[in-house]
């Protein structure tokens, strides 16, 4: 029987709205040259355009999408979709999915034993060994977890070479079993056969997934951390969903956890926990729901992170980051104002000079890249000055801010656009700096069961990769996708929560990112986007709502 298609209710079209604002605003601010060529009623005239395009597309998209069982059903019965049914769990399913995984991951691992060595690591390493001063600019929770399987891989070998392999080994041994998880739970739900292939060739054979899992750094926990966070806030938010029964407390345990872990395994995290949880309480004040056990998890996260970075850290003697590493976004503001023809008072230019030689800050500036300005700060600055006098440097940062309006939004467009706009000035640069840097431990890599010139042979298929990766992906394409998996879940009235914490990730980077263009700083959010997709996409568990309830649910 052909199902009749359904127009777009008046809600619907208002929807839309706001996300069609938005992807015009990426089109428009990913091309500033092209806007300072024009004038002003044509730059408008633009806007217009992009602004009609964006929810011209999106809207038949969502139409399409939300009617396709319908349009399926004029198609002869050999081509219509099936309707997906939850399956039953087993366990052998979930062990499939995990060595798929792992098997996929061992020849990396094998060909560029014991690891891919970053600086960030060997300085951590350094602070294992004793070395260096402990610090908290690098989590020091990673650095202990680290610590934890390096001094057993130690032990066992007798070398650093095998403590890092030791290491490196249960690292992407944890990554296998949480893309496991979360491609057992697409099955469970019921995703058709040809989409649970394409997630486990996503999760398995993605060459990205495969290479971070051998690269030592808090950025595959973190995403971990955040994937679990976001099922467990999915778990908790959908309204209807039963979380009671013998499994309640076992979730509660992992909400908490993976909450935990998102604020201790990156400097963001805090803000991303924050923000997700502010805005499910919003979410569940709006829907009158009364469940206070997950809030009195989100409480003990916050006390835990307060306990650790405050009295545990100072009994560990762990020096806290330096100031200037947290104000990447207001440095890059005002030496843009200050380099690029902003209106600053002499009072304003000399709180500027106590901090910064700005003789040679126009030879250092990089709008794209703090890290330059930031070495220039500490080698022969003076970061005390900000210290010493917070609120007065707050309220340069926000006066200047009201003169040098446009100074301002081209210095956050430059240092952000890598996570936002699909096109940027440079390719996604992912594998070299990943590899094996030099380091004072004499570590190099030492090739188990394969050749020298498979090596090479495997380092040119992960740099052709990498430029096929380039010309048809972007960082700025995973957040285009995740805000229209978003813009569809709002149109057929789903509960939006699942989202929040990846949107929270998105926002710290606005807000701080040092790099306007770093695969692993929304790592986390591009491992998630299977399970977002389900969720916005599918009609099984947590699909759209209907009937009474759909007209009850109100969205944050």
């Amino acid at each position: 029987m052909k199902k009749q298609i359904k127009l777009p209710t008046k809600r619907q079209f208002i929807t839309l709205i706001p996300f069609a604002v938005l992807y015009s605003c990426f089109i428009i601010f990913g091309n500033l040259e092209k806007a300072e060529e024009l004038g002003v009623v044509r730059n408008i005239g633009r806007i217009l355009s992009w602004l009609a395009i964006s929810y011209a597309l999106l809207l038949l998209l969502c139409v399409l999408l939300f009617n396709r069982e319908a349009l399926f059903s004029y198609l002869p019965e050999k081509f219509r979709l099936s309707v997906p049914r939850k399956r039953e769990g087993k366990w052998y399913i979930f062990v499939l999915f995990f060595l798929v995984c792992l098997l996929c991951y061992l020849p990396f691992y094998l060909m560029y034993y014991p690891t891919w060595y970053s600086n960030d690591a060997v300085w951590q390493t350094q602070q294992i060994l004793g070395m260096v001063p402990k610090s908290n600019h690098h989590p020091y929770f990673h650095t202990l977890l680290i610590q934890f399987f390096f001094r057993i891989g130690y032990r066992l070998s007798g070398t650093i070479t095998g403590g890092l392999a030791f290491y490196t080994f249960w690292q992407m041994t944890v990554m296998a079993l949480v893309f496991a998880f979360i491609l057992y739970k697409l099955y469970q739900r019921g995703t058709r056969l040809l989409w649970l292939v394409l997630a486990l060739l996503f999760y398995a054979v993605l060459p990205f997934n495969a290479v971070l899992t051998i690269c030592m750094g808090k950025d595959e926990f973190f995403a971990a951390a955040l994937f679990f966070y976001t099922w467990t806030t999915a778990e908790y938010a959908v309204p209807g969903r039963d979380i009671s029964g013998k499994h309640e407390n076992l979730r509660y345990a992992v909400y908490f956890a993976s909450g935990l872990m998102v604020c201790l395994l990156r400097s963001n995290g805090i803000f991303v926990f924050l923000g997700t949880t502010v805005i499910l309480l919003i979410s569940d004040c709006l829907t009158k729901r009364k469940e206070r056990k997950k809030y009195l998890c989100a409480a003990f996260v916050l006390l835990c992170y307060l306990i650790w970075q405050g009295p545990v850290l100072r009994a560990l003697d762990v020096q806290p980051p330096d100031i200037i590493e947290s104000l990447t976004m207001p440095v890059q503001h005002l030496t843009c104002a200050y380099l690029k023809g902003g209106e600053l008072t002499e009072e304003e230019i000399e709180m500027i000079e106590r901090v910064v030689p700005t003789e040679r800050l126009e030879a250092e500036y990089n709008p794209y890249l703090f890290d330059p300005v930031k070495a220039l700060i500490r080698e022969e600055g003076n970061q005390a000055a900000i210290e010493e006098q917070k609120w007065e440097y707050l309220k340069l940062w926000f006066r200047a801010g009201l003169r040098n309006p446009l100074q301002y939004v081209v210095a956050e467009v430059r240092q952000t656009m890598g996570y936002w706009a699909y096109r940027v000035r440079d390719d996604l640069f992912v594998y070299g700096e990943y590899f094996m840097v030099d380091n004072p431990f004499g570590v190099t890599t030492e090739r188990k069961l394969f050749s020298y010139n498979d090596s090479l042979a495997m380092g040119n298929y992960l740099t052709g990769f990498q430029n096929f990766f380039n010309r048809v992906w972007s960082l700025g394409l995973n957040t285009w996708l995740m805000l229209f998996a978003l813009a569809y879940a709002a149109y057929e009235k789903r509960n939006l929560m699942p989202f929040v914490p990846s949107l929270m990730l998105f926002v710290t980077l606005l807000l701080a990112a040092p790099v306007y263009n770093e695969f692993r700083y929304v790592y986390g959010m591009f491992i998630t986007l299977p399970f977002l997709f389900s969720y916005s996409f599918g009609t099984g568990e947590g699909g759209a709502l209907s009937g009474e309830e759909a007209a009850h649910e109100k969205m944050v």
